[in-house]
């Protein structure tokens, strides 16, 4: 009878011995997940990502209506130095960036005159795109294109895509996806 004990004994050890892994690995999920996103690929359908805007072309013309329902032209943006960013609230990668963009990019540059930024949800409508903005407490503009009307212009997909544009109208800088350094980049254009 004391054999069988011990023998028990022995798996129930074992036993917490393997719990005590697994749940040390899960931790370790959980500690490089955030770290993860970071440095994700583009998310979007489709495994080839296609731009169709280059660097020192034109920014396409396009409109938007921004949540507080100013509507504007890409055009009317002239003479400005202007950001536009492409995202989705299910976006992993998106969801990483759009606090950089609020810190680093709006809050440095909103009130300069020669500014200005659009931060435009693909397939997501405005009713989506509200709730999402107050919880992040996000300030800066956005407007909705649920269809892709305005996001076919550039590219057939791959989000978060970020796009300055000089005051000739021009595109200085366009990046697909999200990564610390490509964002760094990207502030000092």
């Amino acid at each position: 009878m004391n054999e069988k004990r011990k023998t028990n004994m022995k798996l129930s050890e074992k036993g917490k011995t393997n719990m005590k892994l697994a749940i040390c690995f899960s931790l370790l999920l959980l500690c490089l997940w955030p770290n993860a996103a970071a440095t994700q690929t583009p998310a979007g359908p489709g495994d080839e990502i296609q731009s169709y805007t280059q660097t020192g072309q034109p920014m396409p013309s396009f409109a938007f209506t921004t949540l507080d329902g100013k509507q504007s032209k890409i055009e009317d943006l002239k003479g400005k130095v202007v950001l536009v960013n492409f995202w989705a609230t299910w976006c992993p990668p998106c969801r990483v960036e759009m606090p950089r963009l609020e810190r680093e990019v709006w809050r440095k540059y909103k009130t300069s005159p020669d500014f200005r930024m659009v931060a435009i949800a693909r397939e997501q409508t405005a009713e989506e795109i509200v709730p999402f903005r107050h919880e992040n407490r996000y300030t800066f503009p956005m407007a909705s294109d649920p269809d892709r009307t305005v996001f076919r212009l550039f590219g057939n997909g791959g989000i978060p895509r970020s796009y300055v544009v000089g005051r000739d109208g021009q595109i200085l800088f366009q990046s697909v996806g999200y990564t610390a350094a490509e964002f760094d980049k990207m502030k000092k254009v």
